[in-house]
């Protein structure tokens, strides 16, 4: 069942977004400043939904009284869609609560609800004059704002969960959160709608934040985005989807593998669904390459590989067996003897061959494999 997407009203949508890189008691943080920039041209740009005159950018402001003036002043013209965000250091009281911080604040708990902005101050501020109310926090401990009453009714996307610190990228000069929000932007879901909905656009946060870099400590944690929706909020849809229209194109399903690959390799005891959603995915895409570009193509040979691969890591060494051995007889007689292409789906068949039946030892990579990896 397919869902309408709710699009704002440019003539009745306003949005303040928030950046603190400036501190005299923390450390600065330029990435925050950077990546607000960023996100508010590309809401006001072609691809958003905002008239570039009601995106409002407060950068550095020296109190909490400016901040919620002039978030209180655009949501009391906001009749249809009233978006606020906030990007830089989260800190919490001896209490517990979220405050964000500004250029003064102390780092010291005793003195956090003084010289910073507590987090359900800027929500009330929002009040209820717009239709559709979203926050969009980007700091340490965001989720601990899903506590606030003022948080009941509006739609809340966090960049961590309540525990977990925000993380910046030095060598983009960016937020994680704002760094890959900025990249579903730019490249757009293959297999998604014209528009990208709130839902969506958390559920690709979701996946593409939680990768851990390859150089990264052994005590490395991912941020876990959050999210609240309230009614159908999660319908809003506010930015063009680039890629619409291209599901079903090499470079679509090149795009799509590689979402669920990302998926795939996801290590959270709390979040199982992780594999088996990663694995539907790789079915779909198998199929709709099958379909688009015929069943010998190289690609979606490949791509039937990395789908039997993953359902061996999933299922075991017999499932892998019935779906790889068909592929590997039709990359035989369709694929040249040497190409990587057939050398890749021989040596999957071989690795599951060596399994004892139902093994759930991966035998090669915990990644299926796929002799050109889209990047």
């Amino acid at each position: 069942m397919s869902h309408r997407l709710i699009r704002p009203d440019p003539d009745g949508s306003w949005a303040v977004l928030i950046a603190v890189g400036r501190y005299a008691d923390l450390p600065d943080m330029p990435e925050a400043v950077a990546s607000m920039e960023l996100l508010a041209d590309q809401l006001s740009g072609p691809d958003g939904g905002f008239d570039p005159s009601q995106v409002l950018r407060v950068v550095d402001p020296e109190s909490a009284r400016e901040v919620v003036d002039r978030v209180a002043a655009a949501a009391a013209r906001a009749t249809d869609t009233f978006l606020v965000h906030y990007a830089g250091h989260g800190v919490t009281s001896t209490a517990g609560h979220l405050h964000l911080a500004l250029p003064g604040t102390l780092d010291e708990r005793d003195h956090v609800p003084r010289t910073a902005l507590p987090v359900g101050t800027l929500l009330a501020a929002v009040g209820q004059r717009a239709a559709h109310r979203i926050a969009v926090l980007d700091c340490c401990y965001a989720a601990l704002a899903l506590d606030e009453p003022a948080a009941a009714d509006l739609h809340l996307l966090t960049a961590v969960d309540r525990a977990r610190r925000a993380l910046t990228n030095k060598d983009t000069g960016l937020t994680r959160f704002g760094e890959e929000l900025l990249r579903l932007c730019r490249e757009g879901v293959p297999d998604g709608p014209a528009f990208l909905p709130l839902d969506l656009v958390h559920h690709h946060l979701a996946v593409t934040l939680a990768q851990i870099p390859a150089d990264a400590p052994r005590h490395y944690q991912a941020p876990v985005p959050q999210q609240r929706t309230v009614d159908a909020s999660g319908h809003l849809a506010l930015f063009r989807n680039p890629a619409h229209g291209t599901s079903c194109t090499e470079p679509g399903l090149r795009a799509r593998a590689a979402f669920a690959y990302r998926q795939f390799a996801i290590r959270n005891r709390r979040q199982p669904w992780h594999r088996p959603q990663a694995v539907a995915l790789l079915a779909d895409v198998s199929a709709d390459a099958a379909r688009s570009l015929g069943p010998d193509h190289p690609l979606a040979l490949q791509l039937a590989n990395a789908h039997g691969h993953a359902v061996g890591l999933l299922h075991g060494a017999a499932a892998a067996l019935a779906l790889l051995e068909p592929v590997a007889a039709r990359a035989a007689a369709r694929l040249p003897p040497g190409s990587k292409e057939l050398a890749t789906i021989n040596a999957t068949l071989r690795s599951w061959s060596d399994q004892p039946p139902m093994s759930d030892q991966p035998p090669m990579s915990d990644q299926p494999p796929m002799s050109d990896r889209p990047r």
